[in-house]
């Protein structure tokens, strides 16, 4: 039976979830500008003093949005959701679906990048999150792989990924860049020899 003190933590929850989720779909849809505080309060229905509890800050709560999504993806993978024979195969699998599920969301992401951007040190917490839950996607995409250092490989695709986004949100690089830095990282460290299954799936 569920105490008092566990409903309140559940429902506490809950209501961050949805503070969560109504600023990335505002975000993906007018870009960072529209992520205004009272906004989210009023399309959440989560009193604008509780999302100030929760985050000081547009800019913490689009960062903590982008650790929860990195969160799911990886729970997904733990399923076994990414095909592939080899680590390498899945690692390769996973850079594409992750690279073009990227450049399909154009505004989120730009709003996502002008977040990161913040130097703000109440928003470290929620960077260290979105370091730790990108690294831990590789490394569970990889899964066992004698030879591989995989919290290595996660380590340089998680620069090479904030370095790819940045450069194509800011008009630097062409649309499917994203993908080709992430896959050229990923065949210099794991190798380039990816099934023609995996290739054609």
């Amino acid at each position: 039976m569920a105490t008092d003190g566990s409903r309140r933590t559940q429902s506490q929850e809950q209501r961050r979830t949805r503070v969560l989720e109504t600023a990335m779909r505002m975000a993906g849809e007018g870009g960072y500008e529209a992520v205004q505080m009272r906004a989210v309060a009023d399309e959440s229905g989560v009193a604008l003093g509780t999302i100030y509890r929760y985050f000081s800050g547009k800019d913490e709560m689009l960062i903590a949005g982008l650790a929860g999504w990195l969160r799911r993806t990886r729970r997904r993978i733990e399923t076994g959701a990414i095909p592939g024979a080899t680590p390498a195969d899945r690692l390769f699998v996973l850079l594409e679906r992750s690279a073009e599920r990227t450049e399909n969301r154009p505004t989120l992401m730009g709003a996502l990048v002008t977040a990161l951007g913040t130097t703000s040190p109440t928003a470290a917490p929620y960077k260290l999150q979105v370091e730790q839950e990108l690294k831990a996607v590789v490394v569970t995409a990889l899964g066992p792989a004698p030879g591989i250092d995989t919290e290595g490989v996660g380590q340089v695709l998680m620069h090479v990924w904030g370095s790819a986004l940045t450069r194509w949100v800011g008009g630097i690089a062409p649309d499917g860049s994203v993908a080709a830095e992430l896959l050229q990282a990923a065949r210099l460290m794991v190798g380039a020899n990816v099934t023609a299954e995996v290739r054609g799936g």
